[in-house]
């Protein structure tokens, strides 16, 4: 299960304005499926982190490590961070059971660290575009990863803010043959037909937040959103439903 890439480029921004150093601790819970495509769910602990230095300067469990500058209008952020692996097995861990059964034969797709680069420009009041780009800078041959989105703030007040996003998602050819894809040797020990996907757009991501502030120091933060593949993606023998819903709910408190 992982963070969609138009949340990080959301978290990053919202950083960029930062008028103080803020630290945030906090804790909840997440739900989506063990992979993409897949019709297996999954239920994870959400452990937050947070610093956010005025300067830009970020270190946080869910954004990585980076920096992050620019004004309410226009932002950009730089960043490393982790793209999780894939597990072949069903396995039991601190997150609960990962992997799938269904990937037998596949092969694991180990994590990679990756360049995090975003920007955001606020069109209106309400109203906001984005792009993103995920760069695995190691275990490249996992691929690149895109975003376009645009977002929207249904509600701006002192205690609830809720935003509404959609994106659209693109891979380079490794991406998608490294998610989507099936090659000779795969094949053979899985049982699943040769599939090659080529690159670009594969998935919709529509998704929607809430934050509401109990007072100064607590709040709590509820996302629902669900991902549409499409194109090649959609087409893949790994994948079990081409449309899947994720969730989340967590408190914090901010010193």
């Amino acid at each position: 299960m992982k963070r969609t890439l138009w949340l990080s480029t959301l978290l990053a921004a919202a950083a960029a304005h930062a008028q103080d150093s803020t630290f945030t601790v906090g804790a909840g819970i997440a739900a989506g499926t063990r992979y993409s495509g897949s019709d297996e769910h999954l239920v994870a602990p959400v452990v937050v982190v947070d610093y956010q230095a005025a300067n830009g300067f970020y270190a946080s469990t869910l954004r990585g490590i980076g920096f992050a500058a620019g004004s309410e209008q226009l932002s950009a952020s730089i960043g490393l961070g982790y793209r999780g692996e894939r597990r072949e097995n069903d396995t039991n861990g601190f997150v609960g059971r990962t992997g799938s059964k269904a990937l037998k034969g596949m092969g694991d797709v180990k994590g990679s660290a990756t360049l995090n680069v975003g920007a955001e420009a606020q069109l209106t009041d309400v109203f906001g575009v984005g792009a993103h780009a995920e760069i695995p800078i190691s275990r490249r041959e996992n691929g690149k990863q895109f975003a376009l989105g645009l977002n929207a703030k249904l509600l701006d007040s002192q205690a609830d803010k809720v935003t509404a996003g959609v994106a659209l998602q693109f891979g380079e050819a490794k991406y998608m043959q490294t998610y989507y894809g099936v090659d000779a040797r795969q094949a053979a020990r899985s049982g699943y037909r040769v599939f090659k996907p080529e690159g670009g757009l594969y998935g919709t991501d529509v998704s929607i937040s809430w934050e509401h502030r109990i007072d100064a120091h607590w709040a709590v933060t509820s996302m629902l959103g669900a991902q549409r593949l499409t194109g090649d993606a959609a087409k893949s023998p790994l994948v079990r439903r081409k449309t899947t819903p994720t969730a989340a709910v967590y408190a914090a408190y901010q010193f």
